[in-house]
């Protein structure tokens, strides 16, 4: 950037910073975070973004600009971590690409990482990012393969490790994940074992305990899983701190009048702006089977990972975003508006996502 461009940029800042001391709305966090992008300052937009979410949670733009600002660095710290490696692999490196990796949501190319480690240096923590890239694809995808590798990645980084928690974790995740209840009880006894009075894992024993009864076998969940494309809900998913972000994020998306109905999906819950009663429930529920056929027919020919439904008709327009953290869709009786489109992945967690979850 030219100097005086440079100067030019901080007195646009300095401009929208005053606005912001004058008034503290939303539309003035955003007027100010986008001169730092021109700018390219990460760090500033994602304090002011901080800043103003804090104030006007579930703001979408603020979230979309903040979303795209840790990319972003991420992206910058992928770069250095790879040049590091080339000059002088070590297992602090390869364990912070492979978080990074993650965090990104690059779930094939942290696994690809990871084997990468596993073949240069071998090693039951490679083996466990690797059981760890796996369990994630299997969260995304309800593939059965996904979720048996991500298990047996996790029981061989077990015995390369066996005072380590964080495989025997993975293969708790998997477990619950498919209803195999009477396995993740296992796991946990052991879990226990090495970590005695871990609070959320004594918490995470007495659930499985109370529901062992009702325990499938760890093939059969993956199969169903794999058939329904529905995980079992958790007890430690569906808190009511996520719900306190989503509903305003539903709330502001519904007041616009051309929105008929909004509805965010997860599990056996449903968030309804718009629709009451009877209509509501069934609409919600037909979203959520909209959705399970959906991510079912892409998996059966091999599409990968559904992460959007897009009909339009009569009726006007219903698009539904298949996310990380549930389905979000918005009834329009006209066409849908691309900030509704940017909205509803915000709401499901599939921002800045691709098809696969491997941008």
């Amino acid at each position: 950037m030219s100097f005086l461009s440079n100067l030019t940029s901080k007195k646009r800042i300095r401009t929208a910073l005053r606005r912001l001391g004058q008034e503290a709305s939303a539309e003035n966090y955003i007027a100010v975070a986008r001169e730092h992008v021109v700018v390219g300052n990460l760090q500033d937009i994602l304090r002011v973004c901080s800043e103003g979410l804090t104030l006007h949670p579930g703001n979408v733009e603020l979230m979309r600009i903040a979303e795209r600002a840790r990319q972003l660095q991420l992206d910058s710290r992928i770069n250095i971590l790879r040049k590091d490696l080339t000059l002088s692999p070590r297992p602090a490196l390869w364990r912070e690409l492979c978080d990074v990796l993650l965090e990104c949501g690059r779930l094939g190319r942290a696994e690809e990482t990871a084997e990468q480690w596993w073949k240069q240096a071998g090693g039951g923590e490679a083996t466990y990012y690797r059981a760890r890239a796996r369990a994630s694809l299997f969260a995304n995808s309800c593939r059965a393969a996904d979720g048996k590798a991500a298990w047996d990645f996790a029981m061989a980084a077990v015995r390369e490790m066996p005072g380590d928690t964080r495989p025997l974790e993975v293969q708790y995740d998997v477990a619950s994940a498919v209803g195999a209840w009477a396995d993740a009880r296992k796991v946990l006894a052991r879990i226990l074992e090495i970590s005695p009075g871990h609070p959320q894992h004594e918490q995470r024993f007495r659930d499985a305990s109370q529901r062992v009864h009702d325990s499938k076998s760890l093939n059969a969940g993956l199969s169903e899983a794999e058939a329904t494309g529905h995980l079992v809900d958790s007890a430690d998913t569906g808190n009511s701190q996520s719900n306190v972000a989503i509903r305003p994020m539903l709330k502001r998306l519904g007041n616009d009048p051309d929105v008929k109905a909004v509805v965010f999906q997860k599990g056996g819950t449903a968030l309804v702006q718009g629709l009451h009663g009877g209509t509501a429930d069934r609409t919600a529920r037909a979203i959520r089977e909209v959705g399970m056929a959906t991510r079912a027919g892409a998996r059966r020919i091999g599409l990968g990972r559904s992460v959007e439904v897009s009909i339009e008709g009569d009726f006007g327009s219903l698009m539904i975003a298949l996310g990380t953290t549930g389905a979000s869709a918005a009834w329009n009786r006209t066409y849908m508006k691309p900030e509704h489109t940017e909205a509803l992945h915000c709401i499901a967690g599939t921002a800045g996502m691709s098809p696969e979850g491997d941008a």
